[in-house]
């Protein structure tokens, strides 16, 4: 409460601590959600990629916590929400337990929430790695079946992505100001990591290719991978011609196996020869490690015996190395 001679901006600053107490004390998970997403801190430095994903994660949160005081939280239920929902779908489990952690940190320094993060004290579910090394036949023998049907610029796209380990919105976004003398700037919209991919005569082959491919549009954007209509590509639009293409692809027997765009970059950290961290532009090495597919090649031991026991197959007895040098 202000003082009856506080001024205006006390009485100001006393309101806003009044309201911040109401809503720590009457709100729900679900209006904890609706705070953040309205927030700048959401609406101004979250990714438009990130926010879909948050706003998917949300709908499970809400199905289960979203009735409850944030205070009423605790860790034993959200194991239990973990040990139910990851039971079949770890990987969604993970993320949504991290969304509503997020939620609660972000609540917990405004004031809304009281309690300390009860999503610190679970461990995350066990993951399988996701998707699949993608042979070379495959590779080949889809992108021949692309270039009959038509589809160039997915031709274009497999390379790009291939070759420069670039996620499928990276490789959609790329106009020509990202084509430069030394090679093409990829940035990733992800985590804002910019890298110029330098010229390989595979590389510039497809670029080229696709920019000299459905010219003849009234309408021609700067992307550099471009639709009939001349313009660049959503992914749903993009997703729609590679999944039916996929379909037509197995029941034609030109593949055995469907696979995935994202998958061609797990071809591409697996088929490189070198530091992955630093090609994919991935921020640790154990996330680079992730996308690997392919054995490591280690050397042996290789240390001379001393003093051990050889077996003669024409004698009964062992004698020892040293004894049958002698």
């Amino acid at each position: 409460m202000a003082d009856s001679d506080a001024s205006r901006s006390e009485v100001w600053a006393a309101y806003e601590r009044w309201q911040t107490n109401q809503q720590a004390t009457d709100s729900t998970v679900n209006d904890l959600i609706d705070f953040y997403f309205a927030s700048p801190q959401y609406t101004q430095h979250i990714k438009p990629s990130t926010q879909r994903d948050y706003d998917r994660y949300s709908k499970r949160i809400r199905q289960v916590f979203g009735a409850m005081d944030p205070d009423a939280i605790t860790s034993p239920l959200i194991q239990m929400f973990m040990d139910a929902r990851g039971s079949k779908h770890p990987t969604a489990a993970n993320r949504e337990k991290t969304f509503l952690g997020i939620v609660m940190t972000w609540g917990k320094s405004r004031g809304l929430v009281n309690i300390s993060n009860p999503c610190d004290a679970v461990k995350p579910m066990p993951e399988s790695p996701g998707g699949r090394y993608v042979e070379d036949w495959e590779y080949e023998a889809f992108w021949k079946f692309l270039g009959i049907k038509g589809h160039t610029m997915h031709q274009c796209a497999m390379e790009i992505a291939y070759l420069c380990a670039a996620r499928q919105q990276d490789v959609l976004a790329l106009s020509k100001n990202h084509i430069r003398e030394e090679g093409l700037l990829i940035i990733q919209a992800k985590t804002g990591k910019q890298q110029i991919k330098l010229w390989s005569p595979r590389l510039r082959e497809a670029i080229d290719l696709a920019l000299s491919t459905n010219t003849h549009a009234k309408v021609q954007t700067s992307h550099i991978l471009r639709g009939r209509t001349g313009r660049g590509y959503t992914r749903t639009g993009f997703n729609a011609v590679w999944q039916r293409e996929q379909r037509a692809a197995l029941e034609s027997d030109v593949i055995k196996k469907r696979f995935r765009f994202h998958d061609l970059k797990i071809k591409s950290i697996s088929d490189f020869e070198g530091d992955t961290q630093r090609f994919s532009g991935h921020k640790t090495r154990s996330m680079a490690e992730h996308y690997n597919r392919t054995p490591d090649q280690v050397v042996t031991l290789n240390k001379a015996r001393i003093g051990t026991t050889v077996w003669h197959p024409d004698e009964k007895d062992k004698v020892s190395s040293d004894e049958e040098n002698s």
